[in-house]
């Protein structure tokens, strides 16, 4: 018998389980040698976690990719990257582009293999379309359209705000896979649902075969609770509120998410991802986000540091275990959270509006992370390439640019 894995304990919950790889495929092999140098004594299960090349069966069935990782993986091989293209020609968008779809074009291909054999259900990479356009439908769906035409095997990532739902809708229409991602409240995935449907009943109006294409939607776990408004609404209410506590909101929002997901006809699963792991006092780590999910059909999407983590637990004969069974968060801790505005918008199904998907803390915070990374890379591109027009500035603002005064 092999060795038995976090994957394998996964789908013994359920066959339908997946984990995914959470960077871009460039690192994998050089992480993977880290891990064999770090864990001599976990090498079976490193082995059964990363096989050599994503083509092989088990392991990792897909990976996604942000801003941020793109961005990182550029500006860590700058000449690797830019030498590919010629400089002199291009603006600093062109460049930008053809930068970010060089990545993405190179991890699908490593891909490739196993989406072939597995018959297109794994073997996906996720491309995001551009932060800056989380407000305007027509962009987004021109940039997830270029995006997919990169390669057969590319899901289009779109934002959960109301316009990415309109984007969602068309792109799905027209036979794209799509990750659905910020999303933080029951009511998101709700609309992602909806939308999926729609854009599916389009597509059989038009003839368009979708039987082969991919739909996740991306619950954000990690990212829900450490947004200042919820700690503040407690204060404001004269609550307070554990780490443990904090845990189980976003376990409970969870639940909620996979018994909507499960009553659907819609071909979706819950894709989690900011998955966390906590320190206590004695420096014992753990991860609710793994510990207390994978009853029922889960996608997960991990980190090199998670990875990590599950290595360690191994090596140190303490494995990761997924639930087998609901949680039942103690009474006082969810008579707590009811309490809490910022909760309570989140775990009802309707009790937030389309239009606030956009405005929601949690939200705006992801969003301006990808848009930091994304103006990174702008700046990177900029110093690059020559200015194709000369900058004309009037001498007062030349002046105070300079010192900061006007003449």
């Amino acid at each position: 018998m092999g060795t038995l894995g976090y994957i394998e304990r996964l789908k013994h919950n359920d066959r339908a389980c997946e984990v995914w790889w959470d960077s871009s495929p460039v690192i994998y092999a050089p992480y993977k040698k880290y891990l064999l140098e770090k864990y001599p004594a976990a090498v079976a299960h490193i082995e059964q976690l990363m096989p050599d090349d994503f083509a092989q069966p088990g392991g990792f069935a897909s990976v996604t990719t942000n801003p941020r990782l793109v961005a990182a993986v550029i500006l860590e091989k700058r000449d690797y990257w830019s030498s590919r293209f010629n400089l002199a020609s291009l603006s600093a968008a062109q460049l930008r582009k053809k930068l970010y779809d060089e990545v993405i074009v190179e991890g699908a291909a490593t891909l490739m293999p196993r989406w072939v054999q597995s018959a297109q259900a794994e073997g996906w990479i996720c491309a995001q379309v551009d932060p800056g356009d989380v407000r305007c439908s027509e962009r987004m769906t021109a940039r997830g359209l270029e995006l997919q035409r990169l390669a057969a095997n590319v899901m289009v990532k779109v934002p959960g705000s109301l316009e990415g739902f309109e984007t969602v809708e068309q792109l799905v229409a027209q036979g794209t896979s799509v990750n659905i991602t910020f999303c933080f409240t029951v009511t998101q995935f709700q609309a992602g649902l909806q939308a999926i449907e729609r854009g599916l009943a389009t597509a059989r109006d038009k003839g368009i075969d979708t039987s082969r294409c991919k739909y996740v939607i991306t619950f954000m776990i990690g990212r829900f609770s450490c947004q200042p408004e919820f700690s503040l609404q407690a204060a404001e209410r004269g609550l307070a509120l554990s780490p443990q506590a904090m845990r189980w909101a976003e376990l409970l929002i969870y639940e909620q998410i996979q018994s909507l997901v499960g009553a659907s006809k819609v071909p979706v699963k819950t894709l989690l991802s900011s998955i966390k792991i906590d320190v206590d006092e004695r420096g014992n780590k753990s991860c609710w986000h793994l510990e207390k999910t994978g009853r029922t059909a889960t996608c997960y999407t991990l980190t090199p540091d998670v990875v990590e983590f599950l290595i360690e637990r191994e090596s140190h004969g303490k494995p990761v275990v997924p639930a087998n069974e609901t949680a039942s968060v103690p009474a006082s801790i969810l008579a707590t959270l009811m309490r809490i505005p910022y909760f309570c918008e989140a775990y009802f199904v309707d009790s937030i509006e389309p239009y606030d998907f956009g405005n929601h803390e949690a939200f705006i915070n992801a969003c301006n992370e990808a848009n930091s990374a994304y103006r990174r890379l702008t700046d990177y591109c900029v110093r690059l390439c020559p200015a194709t027009k000369p900058l004309k500035m009037a001498p007062n603002t030349l002046l105070a640019a300079e010192y900061g005064v006007l003449a």
